[in-house]
């Protein structure tokens, strides 16, 4: 279940222009929706007439002069297919750009209202070295207001749950190419203007594969409190982080923590297999969690009990950044009634997926399958997880340095020993 993309845009990794040759660029189109032709797991195509849409589009990779100008064609016609996991990414740069620092901010952001909104900020980063804190919201990018620029990715035939990312993605682009790298917040009702430089990205790296390496962030601790409660935190469902997590939940279980909670927001997903695993340390009997299929058949997914497993109570933290294995997971853990999730929505971008390599260099990503869950046999892909406790997002808590999500399922856990001890 891998949701790589959005996870690129929000650390800031522009996208590089080169130029392209007609030939290789026609070579790269076909070997697109050649691929798509053969692998679609929906054969009506989603209704569309698929030989159609190569006629709309081929005709307009001839004007494109970059990589960077075939990839906007190239996702304009993955996104007819109106499913999440299809799209073209573009290669990180690997040395420094002259004149610049490099390419990374250090700062995540997200929708709300029609606007966006600082939601996290990267210890000794760029951003947070600017004077950025979490609940600024953004004005405008290069004078452009966010509103306009939110509402020209509205225009584009793609999916609901890509729009936000494409926009955030032209925004930090934007802003990690050389130049003055200025950009204007609101702030309680003032305006301040932060001139800042890019930098280069210090911290850990995991290995999905042949795909490449992507930053990893993974945090555990006890909570402050009158409570005894264990938080895990990662960002990415990466193998590596594996013993890390089955260790922290090893270390809730070992300490007898009151409960546990498990940070999933701005997590777009990973290796589909490893929600089996995490679940299995949270369990005391088998559990159905539900079926990968695609048209030559279908993969279940279940879970099974392991040593050191937590059976205490669970909170898991979702956004509308969390998205295919954070979803999976979240689902069946809400739908046995083994957690409570808390938060916001999540995106609803549940396929499985494969990356190709494409002739121009750029990769392919794009969905083999569905899933459906095990209880209630629920498509997740365009519906998603719906929070128990749904918790709007707040900048002025933010800016504040509180956590709502993390306050609501403090108080939860704490009912749930009340429970215990009647």
């Amino acid at each position: 279940m891998k949701k790589l993309i959005p996870f690129l845009c929000l650390l800031g990794f522009p996208i590089q222009a080169k130029e392209l040759s007609r030939e290789l660029a026609q070579e790269t189109f076909l070997e697109v929706w050649e691929k798509i032709d053969e692998s679609f797991y929906d054969r009506t195509f989603n209704g569309l007439d698929w030989k159609a849409i190569k006629e709309k589009y081929q005709g307009q990779v001839d004007q494109t002069k970059s990589n960077q100008e075939l990839r906007v064609v190239l996702n304009a016609m993955l996104g007819e297919l109106g499913r999440s996991h299809f799209g073209v990414i573009g290669t990180s740069p690997t040395k420094k750009t002259p004149g610049t620092k490099g390419t990374y901010l250090g700062l995540q952001l997200r929708h709300r209202d029609g606007g966006l909104i600082v939601y996290e900020i990267a210890p000794r980063s760029p951003a947070e070295k600017a004077g950025m804190t979490p609940g600024m919201e953004i004005l405008t990018v290069e004078d452009e207001p966010v509103a306009d620029l939110l509402k020209r990715h509205t225009l584009e035939p793609q999916s609901g749950v890509l729009i936000v990312y494409k926009a955030l993605e032209e925004i930090l682009e934007e802003m990690g190419t050389p130049g003055d790298g200025k950009i204007t917040f609101k702030v309680n009702d003032l305006e301040k203007e932060f001139d800042f430089a890019p930098g280069r990205y210090k911290g850990e790296l995991g290995s999905m594969g042949p795909e490449g390496r992507y930053p990893v962030s993974f945090k555990t601790k006890l909570i402050p409190g009158d409570q005894k409660v264990r938080l895990i935190d990662f960002d990415i469902f990466l193998p590596g982080l594996m013993p890390r997590i089955n260790k922290a939940v090893a270390k809730a279980q070992s300490e007898n923590a009151d409960g546990l909670i498990i940070d999933l927001r701005g997590n777009p997903g990973g290796l589909g297999i490893m929600a089996t695993g995490l679940i299995g340390r949270l369990i005391d009997k088998e559990l159905d969690l539900g079926d990968m299929n695609n048209p030559s058949g279908n993969l279940p997914f279940h879970a099974f009990p392991q040593e050191n497993a937590y059976l205490g109570p669970v909170a898991v933290l979702v956004d509308t950044f969390s998205a295919s294995t954070s979803e999976i997971f979240a689902a069946a853990l809400q739908e046995h009634k083994r957690a409570r999730i808390i938060g916001r929505p999540t995106m609803a971008a549940v396929l499985p997926s494969m990356i190709d390599k494409l002739p121009n260099g750029d990769r392919l990503q794009y969905a083999i399958g569905d899933f459906v869950t095990a209880v209630n046999k629920v498509h997740l892909e365009g519906k998603g997880v719906t929070p128990d406790d749904l918790i709007p997002l707040d900048p002025s808590a933010m800016r504040e340095g509180r956590d709502p999500d993390l306050e609501a399922a403090l108080r939860w856990i704490k009912t749930q020993k009340i429970k215990t001890q009647k």
